[in-house]
């Protein structure tokens, strides 16, 4: 996942799907708030465009307890054992 710094400015303002009454077509486009709506298809260029609804997803972090950095290293040396345990036992096969 991209950080808040890498993203470009397309992908931080709001994408809008778009039909067209005329042709049918729909297509999607990148829309800041201030920007007017598209006042013909880019398709038939004769048909009025229209939003439709779309869905919206929230993202929720999972609050994860705090460890020491000493736990951390811990629980890594602890992952790298049975990691390199498994590949021993794979590679004696």
């Amino acid at each position: 996942m991209l950080s808040v710094f890498q993203m470009t400015m397309e992908e931080r303002m709001p994408k809008y799907k778009f039909d067209c009454e005329e042709c049918n077509r729909q297509w999607w486009e990148w829309l800041g708030i201030k920007d007017p709506l598209p006042e013909k298809c880019p398709h038939c260029e004769q048909g009025k465009p229209f939003k439709v609804p779309t869905n919206f997803v929230t993202m929720k972090k999972e609050v994860q307890e705090k460890k020491t950095a000493k736990e951390n290293v811990v629980d890594h040396i602890e992952e790298n054992r049975k990691i390199l345990k498994q590949m021993k036992t794979e590679a004696t096969k």
